[in-house]
């Protein structure tokens, strides 16, 4: 071998001692992971619960789900890449999307209502003024521009924006930090994966579960609208903390601050003892894959998804029922029969239509069976002169009504954007006029039928500038009223001259109203010139006598009642009185028995010829 050649059979001997020192390698990993593990993360997370029964951490490990290097010895590089939160919508599509698991998903609910607050950005951007040459139309829209850009964009930022998916989750104190997380707000109920030492060998994973408890959903469904808190009886009240006890506030107080009186909770609650789940569908929840505008676009189910002589029916995919079971993993005997189909095409697996209109709903977190008649009054329900007439605009008891709500902007101070977690100029405060409970106001709604209205968004808006100073210019108001069904369903509806001769329900405010040959006339408990808010008519009247409106719809094509609609339904008013029954012959043709009536063809009793 000449000087300075190497041999040839270095480059063997140096491999074959790659070759061994890998093999021990592996053979000290091999005996450090236990049997069966798919991951090295057991080496240091010894034992851990399972997520869930369809994420068992024998069979699918932790890397699947969080990422991270699993086979590394060192720590920190184990955890390099590691992802706390699989279910954040910032990295749900790898994660929860992946092709083995639920591809579709992580799209759907990013441009659902819940990630997008598209209809709360788009009726705050529309009625308040905005001076946003375009408008917004979703959270990361949003986050991704300067603060200040309205005063619109800049109250949502400060005082609604921590309720939606796109929001980190993070342990923080109160109800806010409860919400938000992507997949994980809903699908989890407690932050212990958030809030735990993950370097324990031993770990409780929190629960994953299709089961969504009615928790999660409160934690948001509570404000605004509050069909959450409706649904159980509970409307917020003025915030006393009344009736006193031992000196002190009562103990029935929501987050916040704020307290609740019990009232007559849904009868869907009070009677079969239904959770949100057992309604809604994930369609409705997690969206369709399409971006809609309002809450009402995107829900899935109406009443007459149940309560309709004509089902929708569809024979069950066996492949859809055994994984639908597996996911609810209660038993739900859904395998034999056709399915009912939601008006957007969901399997209602939990819902089964049996012998004589009669059905069968079995609840998702336990399985128990409720059997309910599903079929109409034909009289009452298929009437042609209330067909225009919602399931709410009779069957609500009531809805929670918070009238005049007042917001100051104090320009010298700041407040922190939900959006971006960083203080900007500007700090909201809110303040509120009165709450209060009865039935519903009815009006006409998007799709032209009548139900349900109460205080949207009654604002009145009082500008400070940086020395403290009141702007009168920049200050103003808009006062609206928002169609919603409450979620307060009862059985009991009330009689006909509950609806048709009371002025509150009519949208002209509490007060007496008398029914005179010029016209209708109304005198109004609550007085406007006394209230200091500059306004000459009742905060809780949505119209004048001669259907003038006084305050905005949310909605377009919402409104109240016109005068030609207020004279017709009190006019009927004068009537039901003595023919209060559906059949009654003077209902075939009324107008033609009215004009009867008043040429004295006829005499005012019962039945009309």
């Amino acid at each position: 071998m000449k000087p300075g050649q190497k041999s040839d059979h270095f480059i063997p001997l140096f491999l074959l001692m790659i070759i061994v020192a890998l093999l021990f390698l592996h053979e000290v990993i091999r005996k450090k992971i236990p049997p069966g593990s798919p991951d090295g993360c057991a080496m240091c997370h010894e034992t851990n619960t399972d997520p869930s029964v369809s994420h068992p951490v024998a069979v699918m490990g932790c890397a699947v789900c969080h990422m991270g290097n699993p086979f590394a010895l060192d720590k920190k590089k184990a955890h390099l890449g590691l992802i706390r939160n699989p279910g954040s919508l910032q990295v749900a599509q790898k994660t929860c999307g992946q092709p083995e698991c639920h591809p579709d998903l992580p799209g759907r609910v990013k441009k659902s209502l819940m990630a997008t607050n598209q209809g709360i950005l788009s009726v705050m951007q529309n009625l308040w003024p905005h001076n946003d040459a375009e408008s917004v139309q979703n959270v990361r829209q949003l986050t991704a521009l300067p603060t200040g850009r309205s005063m619109a964009l800049d109250h949502y930022r400060k005082m609604c924006g921590g309720c939606h998916l796109w929001r980190p989750r993070y342990p923080q104190l109160g109800e806010i930090g409860k919400r938000g997380g992507g997949c994980t707000d809903c699908h989890i109920q407690e932050l212990v994966c958030l809030n735990s030492d993950l370097s324990q060998k031993k770990f409780n994973h929190p629960e994953l579960t299709t089961h969504i408890p009615d928790e999660n959903c409160l934690k948001c469904h509570n404000r605004s609208a509050r069909i959450g808190l409706s649904y159980y009886g509970r409307f917020e009240s003025e915030g006393y903390g009344t009736p006193y006890q031992h000196g002190e506030p009562g103990p029935r107080q929501l987050s916040g601050n704020r307290f609740y009186l019990e009232l007559p909770s849904d009868v869907h609650h009070s009677k079969a003892g239904l959770t949100c789940i057992d309604c809604h569908t994930e369609k409705g929840i997690m969206g369709d894959g399409k971006e809609y505008q309002h809450q009402e676009d995107q829900v899935d189910i109406t009443c007459n998804t149940c309560h309709t002589p004509e089902y929708r029916l569809k024979d069950p995919d066996p492949d859809l029922t055994r994984r639908l079971l597996r996911g609810n993993g209660r038993e739900t005997p859904v395998n034999a029969g056709p399915f009912i189909l939601s008006p957007k095409e969901s399997p209602m697996y939990n819902l089964k239509a049996v012998s004589d209109g009669k059905l069968k709903l079995f609840r998702k977190r336990d399985g128990k069976e409720i059997v309910f008649s599903g079929v109409l009054n034909p009289k009452i329900h298929k009437a042609e002169y209330h067909r225009r007439l919602s399931c709410q605009a009779c069957h609500s008891a009531w809805i929670p009504q918070c009238y005049g709500c007042h917001e100051n902007l104090f320009l010298q101070a700041s407040q922190k954007d939900w959006l971006t977690g960083e203080k900007s100029p500007g700090r909201w405060t809110e303040g509120r006029s009165y709450l209060r409970f009865r039935r519903p106001t009815l009006g006409i709604n998007s799709g032209d039928s009548i139900g349900p209205f109460a205080p949207g968004c009654q604002v009145y808006i009082e500008v400070f500038d940086q020395k403290g100073r009141h702007q009168p210019e920049e200050s103003h108001r808009h006062l609206v009223m928002a169609g919603f069904d409450p979620h307060t369903t009862t059985l009991k509806v009330p009689d006909c001259e509950g609806c048709h001769l009371d002025p509150k329900i009519l949208g002209l405010g509490t007060g007496a109203l008398k029914i005179t040959e010029k016209g209708l006339v109304f005198d109004p408990v609550y007085q406007a010139a006394a209230s200091g808010l500059g306004i000459d008519f009742p905060l809780d009247a949505f119209e004048s006598p001669d259907g003038t409106p006084f305050q905005l719809a949310s909605r377009k094509n919402s409104r109240p009642f016109n005068k030609e609609e207020l004279d017709r339904i009190t006019r009927v008013g004068l009537c039901v009185s003595c023919h209060d029954k559906y059949d009654d012959k003077i209902f075939n043709d009324f107008n033609d028995s009215f004009l009867r009536f008043q040429a004295g063809e006829v005499a005012c009793r019962k039945e009309v010829p």
